[in-house]
C-alpha cells in the first residue's frame, strides 16, 4: 500500500511567531505615524509652515515609520529578515492606500501613492537590513 503524506493545516509555531512580530511592528508603525502627523498638525498650526514644508514633513514621517518597523522586524526576526520588512512595507502601504481611499473616497491610483508604495517598502527594508 503506498504511503501517504498528511499536510499539516496549522501553521508551525516560527510561522507563527513572524506573522505576530511582522504585525505588531505594522501596529507600532502606524502608531508612529500618528503620533508624528499630530506633531506636525500642530507645527503646522503654530508656524503656518507652506505646501511644500508640509510635503516633506509627510515623506520624512512615513520613512521614519516604515523604517522604525523594519528595525522592529529585523531584530524580532532572525533569516530573510529584508524580506519580512518589505512584507510589513506592502501591508502598511496597502492600509494607508484603503485609508485613503475611504477618507477621500477616491479609488485613484495616482503618481503620489507610487512614490508612497516605494516609500513604505523601500524604508521598511532598510530597515529589515539594518535590525
Amino acid at each position: 500500500m503506498g504511503r501517504t503524506s498528511r499536510i499539516s493545516k496549522k501553521p508551525d509555531i516560527n510561522t507563527q511567531k513572524i506573522i505576530v512580530n511582522v504585525l505588531k511592528a505594522i501596529m507600532i508603525g502606524y502608531i508612529i505615524t500618528i503620533l508624528c502627523v499630530l506633531l506636525l498638525s500642530f507645527i503646522v498650526y503654530k508656524y503656518d509652515l507652506s505646501n511644500s514644508q508640509i510635503n516633506i514633513g509627510r515623506v520624512i514621517i512615513i520613512i521614519l515609520a516604515t523604517i522604525i518597523m523594519g528595525l522592529l522586524i529585523g531584530r524580532s526576526i532572525g533569516k530573510n529578515k529584508w524580506m519580512y520588512g518589505a512584507i510589513a512595507g506592502v501591508i502598511y502601504f496597502v492600509i494607508f492606500v484603503i485609508a485613503s481611499i475611504i477618507i477621500n473616497k477616491n479609488s485613484g491610483i495616482s503618481g503620489g501613492a507610487i512614490s508612497l508604495f516605494f516609500m513604505c517598502v523601500g524604508g521598511s527594508t532598510l530597515g529589515g537590513m539594518l535590525g
